[in-house]
């Protein structure tokens, strides 16, 4: 296979032959032995802050000597977190501590001077050929990095076919218009059962060829080649999307759109060939000449398979004729109308209404009865077709009589991106609706732009339920309008619980003045942490949540950065992690300009990530406890501690305060008493009788810097920990 010489023709600039050829040894001893590699040039780096992978890993023990790979001058250093490096030439050694003995200006030896260190966690230097925006591939074919052998051939994986406009998964035996394909590559850098950083990089070059069915002759290529993208030297960060697709890649999982061009998404047109049956293949090779190619037979055909765009669900809210359904719908031609499904458990589904109800006008549709037994919709577009074609379905909404009338706000619209969710759409409203149901409430649901717009008004509900999922800065978890609206929602009395992992992260650690204040005055909480390193949720006892311990963070979406708060402005603490942290914020009392009694509840990780609905249906019963004193309800308080426990101070070391938290099995008098390091008592922080549940004790200490023990007598039991006080 004949390969190109430069990267990306429609590109002006090319290798120079003479940088291209030029070799020099390895940065780590031995310097002529090949080593292996566990980042190759140009793969892919992200979900977060994604951009290309600039230079090559090559892994070693952290402390391990770098050296120069050439001679030259140093030009800069930079000593500074898990990205410091040294420059010499057009070489960066990077993740090192730099020599302490080097300084800008001072010549360096190849395969002599030491560079610097592989820094303490790091177990890899990253190397960098070239200067920045023009760095080059240190394992190129016939240059970089010398000796470099690799007889491992990449593996490809995971194969699939989509429309290039709607995202429509596509059979092979069924291909038809615009389809873009991926696949995933696995650049194999060492033999197997080493370290999988060495068996998941990404390749040197990729392409696809259309072949006839006995594989005899090519009868469509996008090059003369077949390469699409060949990574010989440095582009723009902002084409990674043309070559990794945004929905699957990953720092270990490289997954190519292989139809695209670099510079613009693009697509395989399947008109360029006749009708009929055909062989893909894909392939990809490395810097070694080794190539890896799939193949797989297609059909391509002229039948309509292409559905049309998905509805928009903006809500689903019970009238007295029943439910009434508003959508965003679509103008194409061929356009037959919506289907409705229905759930009793958000498991199971049915249609209930088809393109007779829901005609091709968007309007609202009202539902002519509402269905207690199946409170949670979807809506799907419909086309003419002879075999017609139907959309993904919309976001999952609820709606139900019962108990008052609840308003589930849909906030999260973090989808397919950064976030933790990879799908298109979401049905997290069931867990929500569930939980409301199962408690005997009756619920509406809406999309927060319809709330934002004014076709679903906060007021008309006796409480707001808000879930925000993950979403953070880019999409904003309350825009001003929300916050406007809230605000006015609150002043007037109204009843909010709002949960999500971003909101004090957008909101203070990112936000305006204005973000800040509506988080301090109106959730009544202030940002303390991003990540509150701990998956367990604890009810703080005497509050509303007392007596619940739970677990969340891991379905339907792993939950990464949970905030954790500072009560503010009146708030209390009422719920906190195992480790102490504050993890949900409440408040009852008037807002802002308002005379009426409203009341807050703000939890710092996603509702919906609760694990299991027992838990989940106790979180929401505590919350509309909390906010309505006519909902009776049988609620065991259980979930008591069965044993004594004390547990760790947080935080530890400390400045001003520490809390302690601990178990109690049964009421008991407690004594908390505080001792420096000679014996002597300095504090009593406690003694009183508390009743069994889980306890927090915060010592002010007025004392001097210092270590100091803390007993903590309960009954006939006793426990001690150290803690020290810093200046």
């Amino acid at each position: 296979m004949m390969l190109r010489t430069c990267l990306f023709l429609t590109f002006a600039f090319c290798v120079a032959d003479v940088l291209a050829q030029d070799t020099y040894p390895w940065p780590l001893q031995p310097f002529d032995q090949s080593q292996r590699i566990t980042g190759t040039f140009f793969e892919y780096r992200g979900p977060s802050n994604p951009h290309f992978h600039n230079g090559v890993d090559i892994p070693q023990l952290d402390g391990t000597p770098v050296y120069a790979v050439s001679d030259a001058t140093v030009s800069a250093i930079d000593p500074n977190g898990s990205n410091a490096f040294v420059r010499a030439g057009r070489f960066a050694y990077v993740h090192i501590v730099p020599n302490p003995s080097l300084s800008l200006g001072d010549s360096v030896f190849a395969g002599q001077t030491v560079v610097g260190n592989i820094l303490s966690g790091q177990g890899h230097v990253h190397f960098i050929d070239g200067f920045s925006g023009s760095q080059i591939n240190a394992i190129r074919p016939g240059g970089g990095l010398t000796p470099y052998n690799d007889p491992w051939p990449p593996a490809i994986e995971d194969l699939a076919f989509s429309l290039q406009a709607t995202g429509q998964a596509l059979e092979p035996e069924a291909l038809t218009g615009q389809v873009e394909i991926t696949f995933r590559v696995l650049e194999k850098n060492a033999d197997a059962g080493t370290s999988t950083a060495g068996l998941n990089n990404g390749a040197y070059f990729v392409g696809y060829r259309i072949h006839n069915r006995a594989r005899t002759e090519v009868v469509y290529s996008p090059t003369p080649d077949g390469i699409q993208f060949q990574f010989d030297s440095f582009v723009s960060n902002a084409f990674v999307h043309n070559v990794f697709d945004a929905d699957q890649a990953s720092t270990s999982a490289h997954y190519y759109i292989i139809t695209n061009n670099l510079t613009s998404q693009s697509a395989w047109d399947t008109e360029a060939v006749p009708a009929g049956d055909y062989t893909l293949e894909v392939f990809a090779g490395d810097t070694r000449d080794n190539v890896t190619s799939a193949f797989v037979d297609i059909t391509v055909t002229r039948q309509d398979l292409v559905p049309p765009p998905p509805p928009t669900l903006r809500h689903a809210t019970v009238q007295t004729d029943g439910v009434t359904f508003a959508f965003a719908g679509n103008t194409v031609p061929d356009l037959a109308g919506y289907h409705l499904y229905a759930s009793a458990d958000g498991l199971a589904w049915n249609r209930r209404a088809d393109t007779t109800l829901f005609g091709p006008a968007e309007v609202p549709v009202a539902f002519p009865a509402a269905l207690p037994t199946e409170p949670f919709y979807y809506l799907t577009a419909v086309d003419t077709a002879e075999v017609p074609n139907e959309s993904r379905r919309t976001d999952v909404y609820a709606a139900a009589t019962g108990f008052k009338n609840i308003l589930i706000v849909d906030g999260f619209d973090r989808a397919t991106g950064s976030g933790s969710w990879k799908q298109p759409t979401h049905d997290f409203v069931v867990r929500h609706g569930a939980a409301l149901s199962e408690n005997g409430f009756g619920f509406s649901s809406a999309a927060n732009e319809a709330v934002n717009d004014g076709a679903v008004v906060l007021g008309d509900y006796d409480a707001v339920v808000w879930m925000l999922g993950d979403e953070s800065t880019a999409l904003e978890t309350f825009s001003a309008t929300e916050q406007a609206l809230v605000q006015a929602y609150l002043e007037g009395g109204g009843k909010l619980f709002v949960t999500g992992s971003e909101i004090a992260w957008d909101l203070e650690a990112r936000g305006s003045t204005s973000d800040t204040a509506f988080l301090h005055d109106y959730l009544k909480a202030a940002y303390a942490g991003d990540d509150a390193e701990n998956l367990r949720g604890v009810g703080i006892w005497g509050e509303v949540f007392q007596g619940i311990k739970f677990a969340y963070g891991t379905n339907p979406y792993l939950e990464d950065y949970p905030d954790y708060f500072t009560p503010v402005a009146g708030g209390v603490a009422v719920l906190e992690y195992e480790n102490g942290r504050i993890g949900g914020v409440g408040y009852k009392g008037t807002f802002g300009s308002g005379t009426e009694t409203g009341a807050v509840l703000i939890l710092g990780f996603p509702f919906e990530t609760i694990g299991g609905s027992t838990a989940r249906f106790k979180v929401m019963q505590r919350a509309m406890a909390f906010f309505f004193d006519d909902f009776t309800h049988t609620d065991a308080l259980a979930d008591l501690p069965h044993r004594f426990a004390l547990h760790a101070p947080y935080p530890n070391p400390f400045r001003t305060e520490t809390t302690l938290r601990f178990d109690l099995p049964e009421a008991a008098p407690v004594r908390l008493t505080a001792y420096d390091v000679l014996g002597r008592r300095v504090a009593v922080v406690h003694d009183a009788s508390l009743p069994a549940g889980t306890h927090r004790l915060a010592w002010a200490a007025t004392v001097a810097p210092g270590t100091y023990l803390l007993r903590l007598e309960a009954g006939t039991h006793q426990q001690t920990a150290l803690v020290t006080k810093m200046r």
